[in-house]
């Protein structure tokens, strides 16, 4: 507000500044940022004449949908070329210079008209085009429709559209752009060339606003412009905006700023309550969360920017375990060489790769519900709670290895381990964590290895006396199996001497340990012989288990005084009950 005069010309320089986004909007095919591909296209294209009648751009806001489509416009209408005498011919790009190029520039061109489709979208206005499109252009080669935002039209209004852009007259070419194409109806897309827009990546966009700043004059840091590329999300006219917003604001930039005016979280109470959930740090979850909280962060944003850090985390994990080295500035990872640093001291909080991939999906999983809870707080909160907990987790097949290679009848230590713990490589985690000791090398090989395929030779006696008890035998033998799948399969086994023959009834047991006693049976068959002091071989005799109904599994999980004791302490009931295979 001024008072008294303001000062000469101020209302003319305040009506006269262009936005940056519309300032920088790209004016010909070489202008197009992280669109070579359809920029060669439309060249070679009007090159050859091999021009379409209907064109589809499809792709994210703000990657030159709109703008290829005025370029496109202006090069098939361009008279750079043209010969006194002779009609035009198109370029391979307009020039800008000519009445054509500077008329659909300024929007005065009565040839290339624009339509959006969100608010004429009705049969109505479908008709009147239809008319419309029976009229040759007033001086230009080609009378172009550009129809932005072209899936907002009505069912009914593309299907009186699609005689039309099937067969429109030859002067007549059209354009539609899209966000969505999949709204568009398939008998549309078949009748048109279809182009897709991709988003740009950050690099190429910090690229081009570092030219941009050089240009105007703006001051800026390029951690500053990085921090502005990765939030336009691959759009080159929200970085634009962005950068038009931050430098309104003050022409002293820093990164503070920056992130305070795009509402971007500091990145240090990221990396720290990242780090405290990756070691199981649940005090430090907590502690950072109300630090936050008390300073008015957005979770949903903070659950964003977590995300983006634990992403970036992996990629380092994952070339770590490759023995590569990620460059900062490559294509995977586009961080300055402080951030990269932070990322390599994170690393050392988890338990590998695969304690990162879990830990990620677990936040992914949780974005959406802390977007649309009403307490995101409290969903943010229990996403890092829960994710703290994989810390205490280990592969399935390194556990099973684990226990496969285990002494039987010795304890396990199930002892989580420290946050320095060794890199492991595997799938995601899915069991508990333990500390196994090996078997003893003799445990290495097989009974078959040790003994052959070939069973005992020496014939059973037909009527010896029993010597020793049957259930002694079986214990022995259990505490001399070389693996932990034969122990448990004996432990379950009851047994009779029958006419020389050791008779094991397994009472339908795990099918596992059937399969365990048939392929060893050689060496169980010589070691009982040893125990009982003469020729033994083995017979199975299994047992199908009686089938227990779902009435007596309750009536039997009713019974037990640890459950009682439960449903007394909570006030609660018996939901399901599961037999053990076991």
């Amino acid at each position: 507000m001024y008072r008294g005069k303001p000062p000469p010309g101020i209302y003319n320089k305040l009506m006269s500044y262009l936005v940056l986004a519309r300032k920088w909007r790209p004016r010909n095919f070489d202008d197009l940022v992280g669109q070579e591909a359809i920029a060669r296209i439309l060249k070679n294209s009007i090159a050859q004449g091999r021009i379409a009648h209907a064109y589809i751009f499809s792709g994210p806001r703000g990657v030159g949908k709109t703008s290829t489509a005025r370029i496109l416009a202006r090069a098939l209408n361009c008279t750079r070329n043209a010969e006194p005498g002779v009609a035009a011919h198109p370029s391979a790009g307009p020039c800008g210079e000519c009445e054509s190029c500077r008329g659909v520039l300024a929007g005065t061109s009565m040839d290339v008209i624009e339509i959006d489709g969100a608010s004429n979208n009705s049969v109505n206005d479908i008709r009147e085009l239809r008319e419309m499109v029976k009229y040759a252009p007033s001086g230009s080669r080609y009378k172009v429709y550009i129809i932005d935002e072209s899936h907002m039209l009505s069912e009914s209004a593309f299907n009186a559209l699609l005689k039309t852009l099937e067969e429109p007259p030859a002067h007549v070419i059209f354009v539609m752009a899209t966000t969505e194409p999949r709204k568009i109806p398939l008998t549309v897309l078949s009748r048109c060339q279809h182009l897709p827009f991709k988003r740009i990546s950050a690099r190429m966009i910090r690229q081009r606003l570092e030219a941009i700043c050089a240009s105007e004059d703006i001051k800026i840091s390029g951690d500053s412009l990085g921090i502005i590329a990765r939030a336009a999300d691959g759009s080159m006219r929200d970085s634009l905006t962005f950068l038009d917003q931050v430098a309104s604001a003050s022409t002293d930039i820093d990164d503070g700023l920056v992130k305070e005016l795009l509402g971007m979280t500091d990145r240090q109470p990221v990396i720290a309550l990242c780090r405290a959930a990756l070691s199981g740090d649940r005090d430090g979850i907590l502690e950072g969360t109300a630090s936050l909280a008390e300073s008015g962060a957005d979770f949903r944003q903070v659950l964003k920017d977590l995300i983006g850090i634990t992403r970036d985390l992996l990629c380092v994990a994952v070339a770590s375990a490759a023995g590569k080295n990620i460059s900062a500035s490559g294509q995977v990872l586009d961080l300055s060489g402080e951030d990269a640093a932070e990322l390599e001291d994170l690393l050392a909080a988890s338990s590998g790769e695969e304690h990162i991939l879990v830990f990620l999906s677990e936040l992914v999983k949780a974005e959406p519900e802390a977007r649309l809870s009403s307490s995101p707080r409290i969903a943010f909160e229990m996403a890092l709670l829960k994710a703290s907990y994989f810390r205490a987790l280990v592969p399935v097949k390194e556990a099973l290895k684990r226990l496969e290679n285990a002494v039987p009848g010795e304890v396990a230590d199930i002892s989580v381990p420290p946050p320095a713990a060794a890199r492991r490589r595997g799938p995601a985690a899915a069991a508990p964590e333990t500390e196994l000791k090996p078997a003893p090398e003799a445990s290495e090989k097989t009974p078959r290895e040790e003994t052959g395929t070939e069973k005992p030779e020496t014939e059973p006696a037909a009527a010896i006396q029993t010597a020793q008890d049957p259930a002694l035998i079986i214990e022995t033998l259990r505490l001399r199996a070389p693996k932990p799948m034969i122990a448990s399969a004996l432990g379950s086994a009851a047994g009779k001497m029958e006419d020389g023959f050791l008779v094991m009834d397994l009472n339908g047991s795990n099918p596992l340990f059937e399969d365990a006693i048939k392929e060893n049976s050689n060496w169980l068959e010589r070691e009982a012989s040893a125990v009982y002091g003469a020729p033994v071989r083995i017979r199975l005799n299994v047992q199908q288990k009686k089938a227990v109904s779902r009435r007596e599994l309750f009536e039997q999980a009713g019974e037990d005084p640890y459950i009682k004791k439960a449903l007394e302490l909570f006030d609660g009931k018996i939901a399901e009950v599961k037999q053990k295979l076991i």
